[in-house]
């Protein structure tokens, strides 16, 4: 999420000093798609014929993109109603997709309160189907999101600005917090320190997270219901690998169970589960990356790690905001 990208954008001189260094070449990346100036792009997923998802933070579009295509472009899915824009977005079941939507303060990083609703859109049906679930009240912050896959009606979303989790039922719309902990609040209201925990991602019976104001990356185990069933372990820290004020944002799991980090200003950031870390920077192409999700179908494309970009700020305009991939297949 925007954490806010003008907070980074502001400190980035004072990061370049400190250069992360790499233990093996650096990795291909190539740009698939830039969109116009201020589609503040947030989230991505992909679909099972490869196709990416992404959400937009300041328009409520929801967008894909073919990335093998000679010349990519984004199409438009779905445009949802009475919002400004989308955040998290996770698979429930094959091809069936839960979305959230709101109106957005991009400038304190909140929903007005009262604007969230939680989505589903089936893709297997032309046009896709789609259903309203739930209109949440009570929160100004749904931000990752992540599908149960032991239960694919419920999904939980963060609460950035809490510091907790919420649960939402599919299919009676039925929402409350789930747990919190100390390890998922924000530092302050100030921006640039108001996002605590962010993206979400579930494997294996563990719920892994970040919280971009801590600066922390870890998991929490959780049964069938997504209940909290024991502590919540830290396993890595960004000022371990990365200069001072770079900003954990959501992120990808792969097979091997390593977490793949979009890291404002410009690195994806590689954490083993032992807690050890290792950083793709590129300043030109990695453009405050805000989510990640591997590819799928070819062992190509289980190889290449998509990152949206944020974008950057020029003047009052937020531009070079997209999409790029990463081919990972240096790291095994």
């Amino acid at each position: 999420m925007l954490f806010s990208i003008l907070s980074v954008f502001l400190l980035a001189p004072s990061l370049l000093d400190a250069i992360p260094t790499f233990s093996r070449a650096a990795p291909e990346i190539r740009q698939i798609f830039t969109f116009p100036n201020n589609t503040f792009i947030e989230n991505i997923r992909v679909r099972f014929n490869g196709e990416l998802l992404l959400t937009s933070m300041s328009v409520p579009t929801l967008f894909e993109i073919d990335p093998t295509a000679s010349t990519p472009n984004a199409s438009i899915v779905y445009t949802f109603p009475n919002a400004t824009g989308l955040a998290g977005i996770t698979e429930t079941v094959p091809d069936t997709f839960a979305i959230v939507s709101a109106t957005w303060d991009l400038v304190n990083t909140r929903a007005i309160l009262g604007t969230i609703v939680v989505w589903t859109i089936n893709l297997g049906s032309t046009p896709p189907i789609v259903h309203r679930i739930a209109n949440v009240t009570n929160s100004t912050s749904f931000n990752g999101i992540a599908s149960i896959p032991e239960s694919p009606n419920l999904i939980l979303a963060a609460d950035s600005a809490i510091g907790a989790i919420w649960r939402v039922d599919l299919l009676t719309g039925l929402y409350g917090i789930a747990f919190s902990d100390p390890l998922f609040t924000p530092i302050s209201t100030a921006q640039g320190s108001n996002l605590g925990i962010n993206g979400l991602k579930i494997k294996d019976g563990y719920l892994h997270f970040t919280d971009s104001a801590q600066g922390i990356y870890g998991r929490v185990e959780i049964d069938s219901l997504g209940n909290k069933i024991g502590a919540v372990d830290l396993i890595a820290n960004i000022t371990a690998s990365v200069a001072t004020g770079g900003v954990y944002d959501d992120f990808a799991l792969d097979r091997m169970g390593r977490a793949w980090i979009a890291t404002h200003p410009e690195y994806v950031v590689e954490v083993e589960l032992n807690g050890s870390q290792e950083v793709i920077a590129n300043e030109t192409l990695l453009l405050n990356p805000t989510s990640a999700a591997f590819g799928r179908g070819s062992t190509a494309e289980e190889k290449t790690l998509y990152v949206a970009n944020g974008g950057l700020f020029a003047g009052d305009d937020l531009v070079d905001e997209g999409v790029v991939a990463v081919d990972v297949s240096c790291f095994g």
